[in-house]
């Protein structure tokens, strides 16, 4: 498995092989957007990464409001049961 760890702000290198279609429809957007190819790269995966992002995001709040949970009528039992949670089991 590969992983690469960037510094903030570091800009790297990454070679894409695009067959002459593609590399055409690549280059009429960055002309269309009067921007670089490599922007247009950049943005594309930013929209990509933010899809799957929100899908995850709402996943995760279907799957919250399917849990049945019961929730205390009493602030303080709210209170109490958050504050079992948290306790520091003896540690200062």
């Amino acid at each position: 498995m590969y992983v690469h760890k960037w510094k903030v702000g570091m800009v790297g290198r990454f070679e894409v092989r695009l067959d002459a279609g593609c590399r055409q429809r690549l280059d009429d957007l960055a002309e269309q957007e009067g921007i670089p190819a490599s922007e247009v790269i950049r943005r594309l995966i930013d929209a990509a990464y933010e899809g799957v992002m929100q899908s995850r995001r709402s996943l995760a709040v279907e799957e919250l409001a399917e849990m049945r949970l019961d929730v205390p009528d009493d602030p303080e039992d709210v209170y109490r049961v958050l504050e079992g949670i948290h306790e520091t089991h003896g540690i200062p």
